[in-house]
């Protein structure tokens, strides 16, 4: 009897460690960051190299950044090659990412297969001289009606069918040890809505005829999703007909590349559910334009994907601010109150994306008092603070926080 009792213990006990031992695991195998930026900027450079050291082991490049295929000879940036170079030596993977539309400005004819060839060239340079072997045919944020009459009179109205169709035709194309991801023009779950859109519609219908192989570039519930559960994901394979999912979170990003913004998003990363590493097959960071700047958030997102089911956004946020003042009391004391004021989540307070606030927005809050107040405060406060943070240890986080103070600073006055 005692014997029997204690193989139940033991067995409870081993039980009770499955979770904990199936978390050992890593999580969340393609940690992605996005290339971001000019590929031959040092600062584009030690991104890369600070991202590798953080844990990210993928690097998204955008079509246009790895070279030209819509006009004149297929070619590739050799800067591109270089960061391939590198991205080989320390073991990091590149996806590639093409966008059809864009690249060709809207002149993409699909009924044809013009396009569809100097796609294919690109992507067996890529294949043969920089080593990829992960594509995305992207259409994010691009027209759902089609324009060319060619097109109109063999997919009818909808551009969804003929996304579709491209990149049909692209995976018969692709080799064995190749994927193929697509970023449909609805990329999120508002973006589907009921199913009933002009885009939704004849995408969700014709999607099972996509073999299944093709996976989803996916934001969330919404393109800045505020929360993303396990449940929202599940959820949304299932609409999918159960297609693998590379999460494209859109955190840090600001959106800022005319560099109009006047504060910077230096929050950690929030409302993401452990539960999520279980239904997607990849994870991509995108950080803000100001990669120095990225740093700060970009450190509690790699926590997040080392350890989801551990992970506490403050703890990591304020470990993540004292590993960048170093051990300078002033510019801790500094930053600590900076990362207050521009440490808003997604949507609420203090959340500073280009579209709440930027030189436009200041502009329209010069007729309410209370906003004209918080102007007074940076015109007090922000000397002194520039001057502590000027003792930050990192060159590159410090001159992004610095310039974008400045420039607040500048309006204020």
């Amino acid at each position: 009897m005692a014997h029997r009792s204690l193989r139940l213990l033991l067995l409870f006990l081993a039980l009770a460690c499955l979770p904990a031992l199936a978390r050992t695991a890593e999580p969340f195998p393609v940690r992605m960051v996005k290339l971001q930026g000019d590929p031959a900027a040092p600062a584009t450079l030690a991104h890369l190299e600070h991202s590798r050291a953080l844990g990210f082991n993928t690097v998204w490049v955008y079509g246009h950044q790895a070279g030209n295929w819509a006009e004149g000879k297929v070619r590739l940036n050799p800067d591109v090659l270089r960061i391939a170079d590198w991205c080989r030596e320390h073991g990091l993977t590149l996806y590639v990412s093409v966008s059809p539309v864009s690249a060709t400005r809207g002149r993409f004819i699909f009924n044809e297969r013009h396009g569809e060839k100097r796609i294919a060239r690109f992507i067996r340079l890529l294949r043969r001289k920089a080593g990829v072997h992960d594509f995305v045919l992207s259409f994010d944020d691009m027209p759902a009606r089609l324009t060319d009459l060619n097109d109109f009179l063999h997919y009818g109205a909808s551009s969804a069918p003929a996304h579709l169709d491209l990149t049909r035709r692209l995976f018969r194309r692709m080799k064995k040890n190749d994927s193929l991801w697509l970023t449909a023009a609805a990329y999120c779950d508002a973006h589907l809505g009921d199913g009933s859109g002009r885009y939704s519609r004849p995408f969700l219908e014709q999607l099972p005829d996509l073999p299944p192989e093709v996976g989803m570039v996916w934001t969330g519930p919404e393109v800045l999703s505020p929360s993303i559960t396990g449940e929202d994901l599940e959820s949304t394979r299932e609409r999918l007909g159960g297609r693998r999912i590379l999460l494209y979170d859109n955190y840090p990003v600001n959106d800022d590349g005319r560099r109009l913004s006047l504060g910077l998003i230096l929050g950690p990363l929030r409302q993401r559910s452990p539960e999520i590493a279980h239904h997607v097959a990849g994870y991509l960071a995108c950080p803000m334009h100001q990669l120095g700047a990225s740093r700060l958030p970009l450190r509690t997102v790699a926590d997040f994907l080392a350890d989801p089911w551990g992970y506490d956004p403050d703890r990591s946020w304020q470990a993540a601010i004292a590993d960048l003042a170093g051990d300078d009391p002033a510019a801790l004391d500094a930053l600590r109150t900076q990362t207050l004021e521009w440490g808003g989540w997604i949507a609420g307070r203090n959340y500073h994306h280009v579209d709440r606030s930027s030189i436009f927005t200041a502009a329209r809050e010069l007729s309410h008092p209370a906003y004209v107040a918080r102007w007074g405060y940076t015109l007090k406060r922000y000397p002194d603070r520039i001057s502590a943070l000027s003792g930050l240890i990192d060159p590159w986080f410090r001159d992004d926080v610095l310039l974008a103070m400045k420039r607040r600073l500048a309006v204020a006055r």
